[in-house]
């Protein structure tokens, strides 16, 4: 029986001769041919539809996404499936009049078998999870918010969700903080406070080991964003990335030894994929597209893949659609 990573080479082969038969393959099969970096298109999402925030099952045969029906960012939303044998994408979520939104990472355990998403399907964005068949759609949190409750991630034996909570104001004078909640909603705990420090934290990411947690952080207002860990507590907190860019949508490589993010570093027009060791270093660059913006990484199962957003430019109404690349051998052992 092939492996699930033979199996996504032979998907990312067949794609390419299937968007040479088809009727929009020029287009479609530019998008890789421009790319100095040899990544490739997984979907097209339909229409103005945009493609985001690309998770990978614990056996690595799936990806669960985001799609906003009506451009970058643009609900409503639902989450779908994308099989990497077939190349199939099946919906998840029902088609409703609603944001339901995964983050990228650790979005789903393989103990319980769940993934967990932020909706606002009854009226404030709380924490939800489902099965991948679609059963067992349940509310996790239950509140009236601001806060809303959102980016959720797994702890890897199931027991505990790390989350974001927005206080809901415009995005330059955003202050979020990070929480913890158990899965069944008890012992809600507050690890950050972004009010209170000055802060804007979000998008965090639990480690493989269950040891720390990651997340982003940046004075509100700035554009310099900068990746932090910290014990489950919210102790011992530890800055990864030092320079003044945007470090943003972290999450681990499967042995909990590197963290990949999407960053301008180094000054880049858009922003693409680095790879850092956990305790710091030198940035090591694995997408290499100037006009695209590359973005929301996941890392697969066996460390060999990364999955990835990428829309043209910094137009936030342009469309995006999910890539794969490959893990340069060795490259968690240069950033250190």
């Amino acid at each position: 029986m092939q492996n699930w990573s033979s199996k996504l080479v032979l998907f990312i082969t067949a794609a390419i001769l299937a968007l040479a038969a088809c009727g929009d393959s020029e287009a479609a099969l530019s998008d890789s041919a421009n790319r100095a970096d040899s990544a490739i298109r997984l979907a097209m999402p339909p229409g103005a539809a945009s493609d985001q925030n690309p998770a990978f099952s614990p056996d690595g045969t799936r990806l669960v996404f985001t799609r906003f029906e009506n451009g970058y960012n643009h609900g409503p939303a639902g989450l779908f499936l994308l099989d990497l044998d077939s190349g199939q994408v099946t919906r998840l979520t029902p088609a409703e009049d609603q944001d339901n939104v995964n983050l990228p990472g650790a979005a789903w355990n393989g103990i319980n078998g769940w993934i967990v998403f932020a909706s606002d399907r009854a009226g404030s964005d709380d924490l939800w999870r489902i099965a991948p068949d679609g059963s067992d759609f349940s509310r996790t949190t239950s509140h009236r918010g601001p806060p809303w409750y959102i980016e959720p991630s797994w702890s890897p034996d199931g027991q505990w969700i790390v989350f974001e909570a927005d206080r809901g104001r415009p995005d330059d004078r955003q202050q979020g903080s990070i929480w913890k909640v158990r899965a069944d909603g008890s012992d809600l705990t507050q690890l950050t406070n972004g009010p209170g420090g000055g802060t804007d934290d979000r998008q965090p990411n639990w480690s493989p080991a269950g040891d720390r947690i990651l997340f982003q952080r940046r004075v509100p207002g700035s554009e310099d964003w900068n990746i932090f860990t910290m014990t489950l507590d919210g102790s011992d907190l530890q800055q990864v990335t030092t320079d003044s860019s945007s470090d943003t949508d972290a999450s681990w490589s499967p042995d909990g030894t590197c963290i990949v993010f999407s960053s301008d570093f180094g000054s880049l027009e858009v922003p693409n994929i680095f790879v850092i060791a956990v305790n710091g270093g030198y940035p090591i660059q694995i997408t290499f597209f100037d006009t695209n913006e590359d973005g929301a990484p996941s890392w697969s199962p066996d460390g060999q893949w990364i999955v990835f957003e990428s829309h043209a430019g910094q137009d936030e109404s342009s469309p995006s659609s999910l890539w794969s690349i490959a893990v340069p051998e060795g490259t968690c052992a240069n950033t250190k």
